[in-house]
């Protein structure tokens, strides 16, 4: 709050005149009064603005609010605008009226239009007529016993147009102030450096990057010049959801399987569009078709932008890059499988963040472990069981498939070398499916088993026993086709008795 106390009363009139006051450029301490008008006696000055060559309506009516726009006759005016909100206690909203009034007047000013009490309008009428030259937009309280007026008056330098509004509240009165010195436009102020603007365009030069972060880029998409690498990880046969833009007609995202590889990089001073065409064009011209795409306002709300972004994100989260928004997810197909990149870049400030996928897609492999009835014997002993994950069957059967033989000729050979050896055959499922049918696929399963064993290779059977628990003892994920692999498996669980 700054203190305004002048003893010498409202008007500041200068011996040398207003021509010479008005003529002067705008003053430097736009905090204090202006010079045609000085605060009121043991007036606060509240709050202060200006602004040098605006446009400014002010109203020169009473406000029509029954409509959602409320509707008024203005006078419109270009020129340095000073606004000027100070409070008051204990004196009248007609006494502040009069004294600027009487200023104004003594001044030479023409009243383009005045209202006091009722004739100002109703209440809501009264408030919104003061918040039209209101410094915060608003005068809250301070619409009762309201008075406003409108003047102008021509000088040399221009015309000036002075608006007041004064409104009460309890013991306390505030007064709105709007002094708008006309002026032409003054143009020159910026300076053209031509020999820059001749200058050719030029490419900005990014320093070359190591080989160790070469190496950690996808070998197909590189990362855009300059930017940093914020996180990435690559992963072998992943399974991966990967989402359509907002604008797409079928929103159902692809489930892919395949070797998996994420990055998040930054950029710094440049913008969301010129990485989005680059990383579109580079797609382009390696044969990719754009399966879909957004731009801008086409990627939905803030957001829906920002939940996209993070669909993509290692970190399941864009954070503040969501402003500005492309995506684009795009396929190749080539002999070994199609690859598939999902790229979305938003902007925060004067950064870009850009999240990418890059999934080429294939089966997973199996029969990489093998088991021998040394492993198998190893892991009993150390754990109290062995996981086997050489024994197939077709999906939702329990007929042993002829490729497991390797693996049952291992547990057989197990139970040959240690004849005192009782087991536990258990079977288990992933969690895809009804939980009860699966506990009974899995004993199905464990039963296949057993039955082999004493079939083919004459174990005994008081030394098995079988049991199934279905997917009730995952020993991985069942959001990952890895981690189903991990959980479709048999175990062989020592037995005391």
């Amino acid at each position: 709050m700054l203190r305004r106390v002048l003893s010498f009363g409202v008007v500041f009139l200068a011996l040398i005149g207003v021509s010479a006051l008005v003529g002067q450029s705008a003053y430097a301490d736009w905090e204090e009064d202006h010079p045609l008008f000085s605060a009121y006696p043991n007036a606060d000055l509240e709050q202060a603005q200006m602004y040098d060559y605006e446009k400014f309506s002010l109203p020169a009516s009473v406000v029509d609010t029954s409509q959602n726009d409320p509707q008024f006759t203005q006078v419109d005016a270009i020129g340095d605008v000073y606004w000027h909100n100070y409070d008051l206690e204990n004196v009248s909203s007609l006494k502040v009226y009069e004294n600027y009034l009487a200023a104004a007047k003594q001044l030479g000013f023409k009243e383009l239009f005045s209202c006091a009490l009722d004739a100002c309008g109703d209440e809501k009428q009264a408030r919104e007529l003061g918040s039209l030259v209101a410094v915060r937009g608003d005068v809250y309280n301070h619409y009762r016993n309201p008075y406003y007026w409108l003047g102008e008056k021509d000088t040399p330098k221009g015309k000036i147009l002075a608006a007041w509004f004064v409104g009460a509240y309890e013991d306390s009165v505030s007064l709105q102030q709007v002094i708008v010195e006309t002026e032409p436009l003054q143009t020159g102020l910026v300076k053209v450096d031509e020999a820059y603007a001749n200058k050719p365009a030029t490419t900005a030069e990014v320093a070359p990057l190591s080989e160790e972060e070469k190496a950690k880029d996808h070998s197909m998409l590189p990362r855009y010049p300059g930017a940093k690498l914020r996180n990435h990880n690559k992963v072998d046969t992943e399974t991966v959801t990967i989402p359509v833009a907002n604008n797409a007609a079928d929103k159902t995202p692809l489930k892919l399987t395949g070797d998996l590889a994420r990055h998040g990089y930054t950029m710094q001073n440049v913008s969301t569009l010129k990485v989005y065409e680059n990383y579109k064009a580079a797609l382009t011209t390696a044969g990719f078709s754009f399966i879909s795409q957004c731009e801008l306002e086409q990627c939905g709300t803030e957001k829906q932008a920002s939940d996209l972004g993070g669909k993509v994100s290692m970190e399941e989260s864009v954070y503040n890059w969501y402003r500005k928004p492309y995506y684009l997810l795009a396929k190749k197909s080539l002999p070994t499988g199609n690859v598939y990149a999902a790229i979305f870049i938003g902007g925060y400030e004067d950064e870009v963040g850009l999240q990418q996928i890059i999934l080429e897609e294939k089966a997973v492999q199996t029969g990489l472990v093998s088991v021998n009835a040394d492993e198998l014997k190893q892991q009993i002993d150390a754990e109290g069981k062995a996981l086997i994950y050489g024994i197939y069957f077709d999906t939702g059967k329990a007929e042993i498939k002829t490729e497991s033989k390797p693996t049952l000729d291992a547990i057989a050979e197990l139970l040959k070398r240690n004849p005192d050896l009782l087991l536990y055959v258990v079977g288990h499922t992933d969690d895809t499916g009804d939980g009860a049918a699966n506990v009974t696929l899995s004993r199905q399963r464990a039963d296949a088993v057993v039955a082999a064993l004493i079939k083919e290779y004459q174990v005994a059977a008081n030394r098995l026993q079988a049991q199934g628990v279905g997917p009730y003892a995952p020993a991985g994920n069942n959001t990952s086709e890895a981690g189903k692999q991990k959980n479709r498996r048999v175990e062989l669980v020592k037995r005391l008795r």
